[in-house]
């Protein structure tokens, strides 16, 4: 270890930048692999998503040109930065765009920067719109809604009755096929290009982005378009299992969050974050065959990363506390860590948890358990019994992340407990101080009481909860 390295904690500052997420700040569109990414590499012309990211825990390395390192050394390589120069950078909090790479690697191939759109945002809906008429026509439309039940045991009749249109469709295998339908209509090649419907062969023709997939729309309140999801059903071991479109002049992935409809929830109704398209429809669809369309709000970040304004749009969505439910593999684990920050400790609102059990995800379990399965996303905390998904709130994860950077653990975690307390109902606050102080306790951070004591004080007058936590550690809390 340099002596450079021995003088920074290394571990704490990769735990704090995860790689996939400084990653996808630099523009750089990630694959979900298994547990894990792939991703075209930075570091030289790549068209195979040969760079695997965190198939080895907080490393990334490219098959293609051995490129190969943590996130410091990605900070590094991508803006030519010596090793503290590149700590300084992550501990700044800065997007790190890759947007161009010194001239003394001449070797190393930029990210383009954010492109300069020539199409204006309504010629963007109207072409996406002109896409999904043919990628949704009755005989596409059908094939999909077949695909989901024989291959995933998802039934969208009673959903469909709720949509306005068809909600989902299909890319058939044809190279060129949408591409010449929609010249067919006008559309020109340079605008098939900046929406990311076509994309150019190293012959200079053009061929459709999509092919071979199940096609999900993303859209707003509207019904506007901004961009399609296409799920792959060719089978082919290459083939990535998402394809998430580039950046056009109206979808940006980190901006947007995929929903099969848009339905108004009832006062008492909640959203629930889920990972992929699939998850999401899967939910809706059981939802409006137990008839509770209005309890649940399913929709999708399209991966296990989240912004800001991602986590303002499920709030503003979500009349009761929202609940993230991921996969249960290590990938959705580090996926909820990352909604309960920006819930949690950023925008400062609850958060529930539900826990999907290990291997499984949400679309799995609506099609082993029916349309009844839905019940495991609409019960209260901690309510579940016997096997199957639990819902919690999500007191060990926020102490884990709050001491993980803490300056003063008890203040600080006292500080990102208080404003969750205040939105709870008294059982759940209960339960919620219950288990923070009791993992405070474990961590060392409550001798004699002081962290109960702190948390009493910041959110007086105290509750019954609070005094009985007091009571319970003794009569020096009194």
């Amino acid at each position: 270890m340099t002596s450079q390295r021995a003088s920074v904690d290394v571990q704490d500052l990769r735990d704090r930048h995860p790689l996939p997420d400084v990653m996808a700040d630099a523009g750089i569109e990630l694959i979900p692999r298994g547990g894990a990414w792939m991703a075209c590499c930075p570091f030289h012309e790549d068209r195979t998503a040969s760079m695997s990211v965190e198939g080895v825990p907080d490393r990334f390395h490219c098959f293609g040109c051995g490129a190969s390192g943590d996130v410091i050394d990605f900070v590094q390589r991508t803006r030519n930065l010596d090793f503290l120069d590149a700590v300084a950078e992550l501990e700044n909090g800065r997007s790190i765009p890759v947007s161009g790479i010194a001239a003394n690697h001449p070797r190393l191939r930029s990210v383009p920067a954010p492109p300069d759109f020539q199409v204006t945002h309504e010629r963007a809906f109207e072409i996406n719109q002109l896409a999904w008429d043919h990628l949704s026509t009755p005989v596409a439309a059908s094939f999909a809604r077949q695909r989901l039940w024989h291959h995933r045991g998802l039934n969208l009749r009673d959903l469909q009755l709720e949509a306005p249109g068809p909600l989902v469709g299909y890319a058939s295998h044809g190279w060129t096929t949408l591409t010449e339908h929609l010249r067919g209509e006008g559309v020109t090649d340079d605008e098939l290009l900046e929406l990311d419907l076509a994309t150019r062969t190293r012959t200079g023709g053009l061929i459709d982005t999509l092919r071979d997939r199940l096609i999900f729309p993303v859209t707003n309140s509207h019904g506007q378009i901004h961009g399609f999801i296409g799920r792959d059903v060719s089978g082919h071991p290459h083939a990535p299992k998402y394809r998430n479109p580039s950046r056009t002049p109206v979808f940006d992935k980190s901006q947007l969050l995929y929903r099969p409809t848009h339905h108004t929830l009832a006062a008492s109704g909640h959203a629930v974050i889920v990972e992929g398209a699939i998850d999401a429809i899967a939910l809706a669809a059981a939802a409006a065959a137990a008839g509770v369309s209005d309890q649940i709000a399913p929709m999708s970040a399209n991966g296990i990363t989240v912004s800001p304004t991602q986590a303002a749009a499920v709030l503003a969505a979500s009349p009761q506390m929202p609940r993230v439910a991921l996969d249960g593999d290590d990938a959705g684990r580090r996926g909820t860590d990352r909604w309960v920050e920006a819930m949690c400790l950023t925008a400062r609102r609850p958060l529930a948890i539900t826990e999907m059990p290990a291997g499984t995800d949400p679309a799995a379990w609506i099609a082993d358990h029916g349309p009844t399965g839905v019940n495991a996303f609409l019960r209260p905390c901690e309510s579940q019994t016997g096997a199957g998904p639990v819902t919690h709130l999500p007191g060990r994860d926020l102490v884990r992340l709050v001491l993980a950077r803490a300056t003063d653990p008890v203040r600080d975690t006292v500080a990102a407990v208080a404003p969750l307390v205040e939105g709870l109902s008294p059982r759940a606050r209960a339960r919620f101080i219950d288990e923070v102080t009791s993992e405070m306790t474990r961590h060392g951070w409550n001798p004699r009481g002081v962290f109960t004591i702190a948390l009493a004080r910041e959110l007086q007058p105290a509750s019954g909860a609070i005094r009985g936590a007091a009571v319970a550690a003794g009569p020096a809390l009194l």
